[in-house]
């Protein structure tokens, strides 16, 4: 059996350990307009438990959203303040949300925290491109 803290984690390659920590939706995305406050500098060095553990560390995050997202940035890890429960999550494949939950009795200290920067409008370019797609008219039905 491999240990999944002191194993060397990939994109999606290993069990998620902090995910147990976070209630979370896969193949689902923030909805528009919520734009995160901060993202990871940079996404593909990024993995799903250390956008977690930052998440966890950082006082205003409550919900952080990593997936890939192709293009050139491949992989991205974002953090809200606040997410709109009404309009959130929306359908957006290989992209998961997760909410931060009151209490968790997991230790993150071996995970590395992801440098944050400013969020810019990638993000929000991104989810209005899915959505326009999703509510694309299928040339193929009547």
């Amino acid at each position: 059996l491999s240990n999944p803290i002191s194993s060397s984690s990939d994109h999606f390659g290993d069990p998620c350990y902090l995910c147990r920590c976070f209630v979370y939706y896969t193949d689902r995305d923030v909805a528009v307009p919520t734009r995160p406050y901060a993202m990871a500098a940079d996404g593909y060095d990024t993995t799903e438990d250390r956008c977690l553990a930052t998440c966890r560390r950082d006082e205003r995050c409550r919900a952080a959203v990593y997936g890939m997202v192709g293009g050139r940035k491949v992989f991205t890890c974002e953090f809200y303040e606040k997410i709109d429960s009404r309009k959130s999550p929306v359908y957006s494949p290989f992209v998961n949300i997760y909410i931060k939950r009151a209490s968790c009795p997991l230790k993150d200290d071996h995970f590395e925290s992801v440098l944050m920067i400013d969020a810019d409008d990638s993000s929000l370019k991104r989810r209005v491109k899915h959505e326009k797609q999703a509510y694309r008219r299928n040339p193929f039905e009547g």
